[in-house]
C-alpha cells in the first residue's frame, strides 16, 4: 500500500493567498464603519444639542420673552414662570 496518501479533501489542501486576507479584513472593516457612519454623523451635526448650548439658549430667549412681557404690561400683574431648570 501507498503511505503517501492524501486523505484531506480537495478544499482543505489549499493555501489561501495572504492578500485575499487582507481583502477580507479591509471588507469588514469598511462595512463595519460604513454602518456607524451616518450616527457618528449626527453626533457631529447635532453635537451643541447634547453639550447643553441649546438648553441655554432656549432658556435665555424664555427670559428674554419674559422681561419683553413685564416691561409691556407695566404694573399689571404677570404670571412668572421657573425658567431655571
Amino acid at each position: 500500500m501507498s503511505t503517501n496518501f492524501n486523505v484531506k479533501s480537495f478544499g482543505l489542501n489549499v493555501i489561501p493567498d495572504l492578500r485575499q486576507g487582507k481583502q477580507a479584513a479591509h471588507t469588514v472593516e469598511k462595512a463595519i464603519g460604513d454602518m456607524w457612519e451616518p450616527v457618528l454623523d449626527y453626533l457631529a451635526t447635532n453635537d451643541n444639542v447634547f453639550s447643553g448650548e441649546v438648553a441655554q439658549e432656549i432658556n435665555k430667549i424664555n427670559l428674554q420673552t419674559m422681561q419683553l412681557g413685564t416691561i409691556v404690561n407695566g404694573d399689571r400683574e404677570v404670571r412668572n414662570l421657573d425658567t431655571n431648570m
